[in-house]
């Protein structure tokens, strides 16, 4: 077993696909054909298994597949942290964020990081805040963007970023379009579309909820923005979402926004990194870049939020 050999195993794992790995890597399929044959006999184990589509993992290529990205993200840790001791401004930072940031900040992040720290390698992944965190600790990512009411105590480290207001959805044709404003305890009578409790908004819902001594309709419990958007577009079904998710979609007049009032539904946004990393110079680096454009962004008027960083 050989480095080569592991980083193969996760572009054809990833990929599902010998032909799309070798074409990814610059390598000949044979070649990685071969590569995944050795790692098998050297394991002892079948990692791969062909179905319909491709080939896909097996239970043991799974929890394979997990040690290796640990293992390799781990060397590129290495790399990283001993660049930043000879003072080179290289490396790779892995930053995630919910897709409300992302549709405002990606694009302007990685053009400036592009022209600023022309050494690093950016990688911006969208998420739910209960993935980004998972991530997080478990190595995956360097920095992540996450919401509030999801983590207490010490296993991140956070700074305050934003808050964010968010607002009831729903098709454009239902009866409440006409009104101003409702209220949480409105709310809480309609059937609602939400995220499972591992995620920020459905915990903050929740809690909102029982502050005003209200326990809202769950019709259905979905880990997919696209799905709520969807649910709510098609109507008889209510969602809750800042509109940084949702800018496409009311443009094109697919889905309608009502504020919702006492309360208000305002959460906090924090950028986070593991306690069990160092905060290295490149990492900082990057933060500041992204601190800077939301603050700029925000005050531009371009993403519904208020600076706090």
């Amino acid at each position: 077993m050989n480095l080569r050999q592991l980083q193969y195993f996760v572009e054809v794992s990833e990929l599902e696909s010998v032909t799309r790995a070798a074409e990814r890597l610059h390598v000949a399929q044979p070649a990685v054909t071969r590569h995944m044959r050795a790692l098998e006999r050297d394991l002892g184990a079948r990692l791969f298994e062909r179905d319909g589509r491709g080939i896909i993992l097996t239970n043991a290529g799974l929890v394979f597949r997990d040690r290796v990205r640990t293992v390799l993200r781990e060397l590129d840790r290495a790399q990283l942290e001993v660049k930043a001791l000879s003072r080179s401004p290289g490396g790779r930072i892995d930053f995630a964020m919910p897709f409300s940031v992302s549709q405002a900040l990606t694009r302007v992040l990685v053009e400036r990081v592009h022209e600023d720290l022309p050494g690093i390698a950016l990688r911006v992944i969208d998420g739910w805040t209960g993935f980004i965190i998972e991530w997080l600790l478990r190595g995956r990512l360097d920095l992540g963007i996450i919401y509030d009411y999801t983590l207490k105590g010490d296993v991140l480290r956070t700074e305050p970023l934003a808050t964010e207001e968010h607002f009831l959805l729903c098709t454009p044709g239902d009866p409440l379009v006409a009104r101003q404003s409702v209220t949480l305890a409105e709310v809480a009578t309609l059937p609602l579309a939400l995220p499972s409790r591992e995620h920020g908004l459905r915990i903050a819902v929740e809690q909102l909820m029982q502050s005003i001594g209200c326990v809202f309709q769950l019709h259905t419990e979905l880990d997919s923005i696209v799905g709520l958007k969807q649910l709510a577009e098609d109507g008889g079904v209510y969602t809750i979402l800042p509109r940084g998710e949702i800018q496409e979609d009311l443009a094109a007049g697919k889905i309608r926004t009502i504020p919702i009032t006492d309360p208000a539904v305002f959460r906090t946004l924090f950028v986070a990194w593991s306690n069990e990393r160092p905060n290295t110079p490149q990492m900082k680096a990057v933060l500041n870049i992204a601190k800077r454009e939301i603050a700029r962004i925000i005050r531009h008027g371009k993403w519904g939020s208020t600076f706090l960083g």
